[in-house]
């Protein structure tokens, strides 16, 4: 990596006092912002001037509003080309996409400069119809950008600015092979900005090959994002799991609650909303316009509970999410920092809590050493207990709520189909809940299993271990005969494979779920452990049969 310049930082300056256009100090003004956040003072000299920036800063810092000023400062007045915009934002996920567009409009509008929304899961037609008019700034994930310009819709020979934002998230989801694609395709000295709330390994040979004398800007460490916030963590009996989630959402205030898993999401949504707590599910096998509506309700105030995988932790700013809880606990020190940092952004107050089950506590403390946070903890083998009262948990008022899912929210495409929803089936959510009840009653894993009590791979139901196949079906259970020389393929469920804005460990495939008499029932939902007992659950992974040694020619 080339050595890179450092800039000290200083204490917050005005606006005002900054070399910004009036119109854009009129927007500030009407948002009521009137200084800089440390990293926006820190940026927008260097980004004003044309010069290449790496940029790394507490999530919820205020980087996006950074690069907004610099670039439509810059490109106010300027002549623009069909399908040639002038400024480029690369981010990971499509929800940050919207977010940043919705962030750069009101700017974009009062310095006459069009922003454009380029990601997948949307009308490609429309999106090449706006680059065709001609548009300054474009938002745009990797894929969609590509697949724009392989049709000839989109060219990037006219780009000044090239914004890389949440860079270390693209490298963790295989994303930099596009992303050197399209800055190669850009012109060589033209600037690029690098944004994240961390600058690792990771994105080193993209800055080697395409940044010219960059300035590196850190306003703090990385592990500082987290210290603001309170810490708690729960070490809970599994039983009780489902009553401490339920206890801590129906609390007063925004919440945000993390799964490992799609279904997982899926199905603590419906649970708390069977108990009376409105809360919607966010993954990435939800149809887009589904994802849109749910993210605009959270954000709008129309449901108080948000469940997501880590789709949402990354990037997303909320407005007032008071609280994190970690359903299923962090993998990592790095993705608990940017989970938990979806609360106390921009100075405000917020708490973190995560549920750790028996299992879980060592690698639990670990993490959150890891993240240098002091945590506070607690024994909860039932919501009843005062731990979950001081967190402000309650009961929760026990009759069903109305689905948020279900209700068109002010902000959500126009033409929304909500009658297609994507996720969790009842069945597969029953098959989860059996899988995850069976888990819990093991503590151990048995010394004396056979390979039989592994259970196979999911969803090829069937008693016995013979080796002709029975016939296949969609959606329900296995349907061939149980005799002990029969061996029925098992159903296919609908969750269906994530797009690629999740972690492949959080990401669940979809539920090859068989439900045989005796054999193997469940699909895969990964990132799941290795449970005790006769076989594997993992989310609605694997369920062991009966324990049996496996018969030569089963699978």
């Amino acid at each position: 990596m080339p050595k890179a310049r450092r800039r000290s930082t200083h204490r917050s300056s005005r606006f005002e006092d900054m070399a910004l256009p009036e119109e854009l100090l009129a927007v500030l003004a009407e948002q009521g912002l009137d200084r800089a956040f440390e990293i926006q003072e820190a940026i927008l000299p260097d980004a004003l001037a044309g010069r290449d920036v790496l940029a790394r800063a507490e999530t919820g810092s205020g980087k996006t509003l950074a690069f907004t000023l610099a670039m439509t400062a810059r490109f106010r007045g300027r002549k623009v080309h069909r399908r040639r915009p002038l400024g480029v934002v690369l981010v990971p996920t499509r929800e940050l996409a919207v977010q940043v567009v919705d962030t750069i409009h009101p700017f974009a509008r009062a310095s006459r400069v069009r922003a454009q929304l380029v990601a997948g899961g949307m009308n490609i037609e429309k999106q090449a119809e706006a680059l065709r008019r001609g548009v300054e700034i474009i938002v745009a994930t990797p894929g969609r950008l590509i697949d724009l310009a392989e049709r000839g819709d989109l060219f990037l020979d006219r780009v000044e600015t090239t914004v890389i934002d949440e860079a270390d998230h693209m490298a963790d989801l295989g994303f930099l092979p596009d992303v050197r694609d399209i800055l190669a395709a850009t012109e060589m000295g033209s600037q690029k900005m690098l944004f994240s709330a961390t600058l690792d390994g990771q994105v080193e040979q993209i800055v080697d090959t395409f940044l010219v004398d960059p300035v590196t800007h850190e306003t703090t460490p990385v592990a500082a994002a987290v210290t603001t916030m309170d810490h708690h963590a729960l070490a809970i009996a599994p039983s009780a799991k489902r009553e401490v989630t339920a206890a801590l959402a129906a609390r007063e205030g925004r919440s945000l609650l993390f799964t490992r898993t799609q279904l997982g999401a899926e199905r603590v949504a419906q649970e708390l909303v069977e108990v009376g707590v409105p809360a919607a599910a966010l993954h990435g096998n939800k149809q887009q316009g589904l994802r849109t509506n749910v993210l605009a309700g959270f954000r709008e105030g129309a449901f108080p509970v948000l469940v997501a995988t880590d789709v949402a932790a990354r990037g997303l700013h909320i407005d007032d999410v008071s609280m994190v809880v970690h359903v299923d606990p962090a993998d990592d020190v790095k993705e608990y920092v940017h989970r938990s940092g979806r609360t106390a952004r921009a100075g405000a107050a917020g708490t973190v809590v995560t549920l750790a089950l028996p299992h879980q506590v060592k690698s639990t403390r670990s993490i959150l050493e890891g993240a240098h946070v002091e945590s506070i903890w607690a024994d909860a083998d039932s919501a009843g207990v005062e731990a979950i009262a001081e967190l402000g948990g309650r009961p929760p008022s026990g009759e069903p709520a109305e689905d948020p899912a279900t209700v068109k929210h002010k902000g959500a495409p126009r033409k929304l189909d909500l009658s297609r929803r994507s996720g969790a089936s009842t069945r597969q959510a029953e098959e989860r809940r059996a899988n995850e009840e069976r888990r819990a009653s093991w503590e151990e894993p048995s010394q004396d299993v056979g390979r039989g009590g592994r259970g196979g791979r999911g969803g090829r139901g069937g008693s016995g271990g013979g080796a002709q196949r029975g016939a296949s079906t969609r959606g329900g259970s296995s349907a061939g005969p149980s005799s002990g020389g029969t061996r029925s393929r098992g159903a296919r469920g609908g969750s269906g494979r994530g797009d690629s804005e999740e972690r492949g460990g959080g990401q669940a495939r979809g539920g090859r779920g068989g439900q045989g008499s005796g054999g193997r029932s469940g699909g895969r939902a990964g990132g799941q452990g290795r449970s005790g007992g006769q076989g594997r659950s993992g989310g609605q992974g694997r369920s062991g049969g009966s324990g049996a040694p496996r018969r030569k020619g089963s699978r």
